[in-house]
């Protein structure tokens, strides 16, 4: 993990000084979000949602007006949720590929809760377009707001055992749209704060299917966006 933080860090030096400001803006964000899990199928349910953040660097290339297409590089903490497996049998694994602390993990009874927490190595990408500023506020919308993770993490808490490493049985890529809402606030002429309400859904399955559920699980999330654009 380490090593995505230098990178973060080095990519927050390199980038402002790389372009001008008349047509790039570049931000930082830490955005909190509460996520939830579903599947397509009726006998694994979503139960239980979790709290989670996002840390992320943005830039904004302004290629008109009132649009902006938004493309950033950010670490996602904490994805995820409560599935209730009642599938599964007992006798084939859930996690065949992941080395569980104790070996009756192995064949847990149909029933069995699994929170999920993932963590991802994540980058945007957004159609953004403004209004005109009003006082010192610029409302926005961001339609489509897409995004590809790349797994970094992954535990789980199985039935009444924490911290499961289960980082070889989730699917090294998760895809996700979105859209989201939000205001800008100026603080002078080359500052602003960023406030917004996002919507982001999964449309591929973050588990990799080698176990016993063989459901597709997907992540939603409720995201809040708070950032400084400069």
């Amino acid at each position: 993990m380490k090593r995505y933080f230098l990178f973060f860090i080095l990519l927050a030096v390199i980038l402002p000084s790389s372009y001008s400001q008349d047509k790039f803006r570049f931000g930082f964000e830490t955005s909190p979000f509460i996520s939830w899990m579903k599947t397509d199928n009726k006998k694994t349910i979503g139960t239980g949602s979790r709290i989670g953040f996002n840390l992320a660097a943005n830039g904004e290339y302004i290629f008109a007006e009132h649009y902006a297409v938004r493309l950033g590089l950010g670490l996602s903490f904490g994805q995820g949720g409560g599935l209730k497996h009642n599938e599964i049998n007992g006798k084939a694994p859930l996690f065949p590929n992941s080395s569980l602390s104790d070996p009756i993990l192995d064949s847990i009874a149909s029933g069995t809760i699994v929170r999920y927490r993932i963590n991802y190595l994540e980058i945007p990408f957004a159609l953004k377009m403004k209004t005109p500023e009003y006082g010192n506020i610029r409302y926005f919308a961001e339609v489509p707001a897409l995004s590809i993770g790349f797994k970094t993490g992954a535990k789980a808490d199985i039935g009444s055992y924490d911290d499961e490493n289960i980082k070889k049985d989730m699917a090294a890529l998760s895809l996700n749209w979105g859209l989201g809402i939000g205001a800008e606030y100026s603080l002078n002429s080359s500052t602003s704060l960023v406030g917004g309400l996002y919507y982001q859904a999964g449309f591929t399955d973050v588990t990799s299917d080698d176990g016993a559920d063989k459901s597709k699980a997907t992540n939603q999330r409720i995201v809040l966006r708070v950032g400084v654009l400069f």
